[in-house]
């Protein structure tokens, strides 16, 4: 059915909790989401020791 012009509006959905760690699926997700973080953070480090040795070997 089309939103027409004249129809009140909806309500905003509300916010969804958070996926509960005790079931499989709430596992595989706060499991992606920790890989995810930790994959993160590795990339940001590489890119910061990748900075200090370039800044280190390079001449004033």
């Amino acid at each position: 059915m089309a939103h027409r012009a004249d129809s009140p509006a909806r309500a905003a959905p509300t916010a969804r909790r958070r996926v509960s760690l005790f079931t499989a699926v709430g596992l595989s997700a706060w499991r992606a989401a920790v890989g995810t973080l930790v994959s993160a953070l590795s990339s940001a480090n590489s890119a910061v020791t990748m900075f200090l040795i370039v800044r280190a070997t390079t001449p004033v």
